[in-house]
């Protein structure tokens, strides 16, 4: 609020009980009419913000205090329903297709389902592609990129030990039943 706006809100007041004197009526009519006035003017000057944080201070986050992709994909997985959330499904399929293309499979290709079921595991790409992965499906997508992993940089090839789709690395969540 300014002082001039204050200023003209209890001069218009100040006016009105004048008026209202003038008028004939009596004191408290007059002082109760130009109080209501008065406040009317003075609320007329408050701004709501449209946007809650409008007004908040800004307060500077430190480089290593910002979020980052890992924290963003981690909220994606929701530990109460097992599901697992768009940002982590697309960021670990992104990858193990990369993994696939690199041993030539190609996830997409009818021709390839057999191998890339041999590969992955059976209905492993379907589930992350479906509609509803879980935690379970990324984590097996995470072992079957771990077992894709190319023994040097230049050659691509399956690491020699690989483990059953069921008995890959252990869960990091614990599992409850309803």
């Amino acid at each position: 609020m300014s002082a001039r706006r204050t200023l003209l809100a209890v001069g218009i007041a100040v006016v009105a009980a004048l008026a209202l004197l003038g008028f004939g009526f009596t004191w408290p009519f007059v002082i109760g009419w130009s109080l209501l006035i008065c406040s009317v003017g003075l609320l007329g000057q408050l701004v709501m913000p449209l946007e809650p944080g409008f007004d908040a201070p800004s307060i500077d986050t430190e480089p290593h205090r910002r979020p980052t992709e890992i924290s963003r994909m981690a909220w994606a997985l929701n530990t109460h329903t097992g599901m697992a959330g768009q940002q982590i499904t697309r960021r670990v399929s992104a990858i193990l297709r990369h993994r696939l293309l690199r041993q030539g499979i190609d996830p997409d290709d009818p021709d390839d389902r057999e191998r890339l079921t041999a590969v992955i595991g059976p209905d492993l790409w379907d589930r992350l592609t479906g509609r509803a992965p879980t935690i379970v499906d990324i984590e097996r997508a995470l072992d079957a990129v771990d077992r894709l992993n190319p023994a040097s940089p230049g050659e691509p090839s399956l690491a020699p030990h690989s483990p059953a789709p069921d008995q890959g690395r252990p869960s990091l969540f614990r599992r409850s039943r309803r």
